[in-house]
């Protein structure tokens, strides 16, 4: 008998983006559950501060017409473990969290360092299941699809997380779920997200492929210095890579709305 990839056993935390692909992968493995899970199945939401207002309505609102418990965690440096509950209510707004890990580290996040998902979403999703939920050992439950086979290949290949020994599960590959199925599901539930797949995920991530940013700051009401409102700290050390996509964002169509580059130009606030 094949496995129902929705079938989730517990400890199990299912982390919940904020977008279109988790909202579906969520609700199908609700519905695998007769509609709710068991106490040992959790569904956390890593708020960065960045995230826009429609994807943290979008949250909630999951969890309303689902009858579905989210909880929301925050990166916070002065609270035990570096990790604070919230609520749709409370949750930061205004990049809190991204720019007060910018002042710890001494730079901004890139490609080649990541410290922005490590310690911003995944960090905060482990810290939560093992300190609040007092687990030693758990099932992480993301939500990569069959259509993003790099991605899945990566989280595959480390199976179990050496610092926290989580062991990662990956319930739309198996599956088999593209982005059309999951395009195609929401175009017929009585709800969406508020947002275009561009728009979506951290304001302006420097991984959103150019013409995604360039199209945000053409028309989207949205932080157009991306993920700092300040002036960052002096680097300690960040690739030059930086100040040239920086650079290249000087030239789109608003000189006003690009990121600004430190006189040293080893650092900026995107």
């Amino acid at each position: 008998m094949t496995r129902d990839p929705y079938r989730i056993a517990g400890p199990a935390v299912i982390s919940f983006s904020g977008g279109r692909t988790s909202g579906y992968m969520l609700k199908h493995i609700l519905d695998a559950h007769g509609g709710a899970l068991t106490d040992d199945v959790r569904v956390v939401f890593a708020n960065t501060g960045k995230e826009r207002t429609e994807t943290l309505d979008f949250v909630a609102e999951c969890g309303a017409r689902w009858g579905v418990h989210i909880t929301w965690v925050e990166y916070d440096w002065n609270e035990p473990h570096r990790t604070r509950i919230v609520s749709h209510n409370s949750a930061s707004r205004n990049g809190e969290p991204f720019e007060a890990l910018i002042d710890r580290k001494g730079f901004v996040p890139n490609p080649r360092m990541r410290f922005c998902t490590s310690f911003l979403k995944r960090d905060r999703i482990d810290s939560y299941a093992r300190h609040w939920l007092g687990w030693k050992s758990w099932s992480s439950v993301l939500g990569l699809r069959a259509d993003e086979p790099k991605r899945v290949y990566r989280q595959r290949a480390c199976g179990v997380r050496k610092r926290t020994g989580a062991t990662v599960q990956l319930p739309l590959a198996d599956a088999r779920v593209t982005e059309a199925d999951v395009l195609d599901w929401w175009a017929e539930q009585p709800f969406d997200l508020a947002l275009r797949s561009h728009e979506g995920n951290c304001d302006l991530c420097f991984l959103k492929a150019r013409w995604k940013i360039e199209r945000s700051c053409a028309t989207g009401p949205t932080s157009r210095t991306g993920g700092s409102r300040r002036k960052p700290s002096p680097a300690k050390r960040a690739p030059r890579a930086i100040a040239r996509t920086c650079a290249s964002f000087a030239s789109t169509a608003n000189p006003m709305h690009a990121c600004s580059i430190r006189s040293s130009g080893k650092a900026c606030s995107i």
